[in-house]
């Protein structure tokens, strides 16, 4: 069973002096790719400690739990005490990370970037402890602002134009007839260059990052250094569990800055489907646990995805109190159907309103006919009892409360000449 005071106690333990064996079944499962796991135990089975990389571009000034997924595996390092480099990359953001795009990234100012790298360091905070001793916080302006141009020329005559242009994203921006620039083409060495000056031995970062590590171990290998271990995360998907990825486009996500409430209801919102994923993502779930978390979110799906939501709203939080009190907040709102006052919105109607026209009138639906169909399917209800669709044409009273699905509660206030 997923307990939520039990995981979060383990999200917050030192690491260090742990097993190989038991590090590498906390890492493993959170994983969709690696180059190579197998290396890694062995130096970890030597006792060596690891330069760990992982890189954010500060393209814009939100960052949702979807970004979150490869900074838990960075955590896991972090605790076992390796040291972590972890880059907001100021200078890459100029040029923007060109994976999976189908255009350009619009060109960002000084000023924006230097407001997103504050934004993304507030927000990474909830969920890793950038202000560890072990922790190196980088900005790759630092190196790569200064390189000269013949250093520049240097790196880049190790690098083939053809493969750094054989990327599927790149092939279908040119045969779409839309322009794929000299800096786009580039950014991959930019990223290996990275690794250059941090001599990284494992990079981290999502699936998406794939063809971008692939070129920086190039990098690295022919300056003469050892190329980095990869260790990539899946794209997770977004919480309609339509199979797109979390995004904001999709509307799909959740805000890091989200408060515990709206964290706690967001994930009582997934499908099923998502409970073993997110808290695998999210949580320090070891391989040997899967098998347990699976059987529990089939068997016990809704506590197990409370569970899930209190693990997620305490940890962003950084109070088990607070997911404790979001769980109660939510249960006292929607499972036990009971309602505050300030969860009502008031709508003002006549004695001679029904309950169709109330809901009209509040502007909260689409179309008439949508209110007709949530009565037909049993989910609107007068002060607590289900009606019909033919009720809808039930006069209402001063302080009736009409509740729609879950979440939209209405009270009825007469206007003051019928009250």
């Amino acid at each position: 069973m997923f307990c939520a005071d039990k995981y979060l106690e383990k999200s917050n333990e030192p690491l260090i002096g742990i097993s190989p064996e038991e590090f590498i079944d906390l890492v493993e499962p959170k994983l969709e790719y690696d180059l190579s796991l197998d290396h890694i135990k062995t130096r970890l089975d030597n006792n060596e400690k690891l330069n760990v990389k992982m890189g954010i571009d500060p393209t814009g000034p939100d960052v949702h739990i979807g970004h979150i997924v490869p900074i838990r595996v960075l955590d896991l390092f972090s605790r076992a005490g390796h040291k972590i480099d972890l880059i907001f990359g100021d200078f890459t953001a100029k040029i923007g990370d060109p994976s999976g795009r189908d255009g350009a990234r619009k060109v960002l100012s000084d000023d924006e970037i230097v407001t997103n790298v504050t934004s993304y360091r507030g927000q990474v905070d909830n969920f890793f402890n950038t202000s560890g001793e072990n922790v190196h916080i980088h900005r790759n302006s630092t190196w790569l602002g200064q390189m000269a141009l013949h250093e520049t020329f240097g790196y880049l005559q190790m690098v083939n134009l053809s493969e750094a242009t054989q990327r599927k994203d790149f092939r279908e921006r040119i045969q779409k007839g839309s322009a794929v620039t000299l800096a786009e083409a580039m950014y991959a060495t930019l990223q290996g260059i990275d690794s250059v000056y941090l001599e990284s031995d494992v990079e981290i970062g999502g699936i998406d990052q794939l063809l971008n590590v692939q070129q920086a171990r190039n990098v690295q290998r022919k300056r003469g250094q050892k190329p980095e271990d990869i260790l990539l995360t899946p794209i997770i998907e977004g919480t309609s569990g339509d199979g797109r990825k979390m995004s904001k486009s999709y509307n799909n996500y959740i805000p890091t800055t989200s408060g515990p409430d709206d964290i706690f209801g967001k994930i009582m919102s997934i499908p099923d489907t998502l409970i073993v994923p997110y808290a695998i993502a999210f949580a320090p779930v070891s391989k040997q646990e899967i098998k347990g978390l699976t059987t529990a979110a089939q068997c016990k799906p809704l506590e197990t995805k409370k569970q899930l939501a209190t693990y997620l709203a305490a940890t962003s939080a950084g109070s088990l109190e607070q997911g404790e009190l979001a769980k109660e907040n939510f249960e006292r709102r929607f499972s036990r159907k009971v309602l505050r006052g300030d969860d009502l919105t008031e709508i003002t109607v006549s004695s001679e309103d029904t309950i169709f026209s109330a809901l009209v009138s509040s502007g909260g639906f689409k179309s008439n006919s949508e209110i007709r169909r949530l009565a037909s399917g049993g989910g609107i209800k007068l002060n607590g009892q289900k009606i019909t669709e033919d009720e809808l044409l039930l006069l209402v009273d001063n302080g009736h409360t009409i509740l729609v699905g879950k979440r939209q509660g209405f009270r009825i206030r007469f206007s003051k000449d019928e009250s």
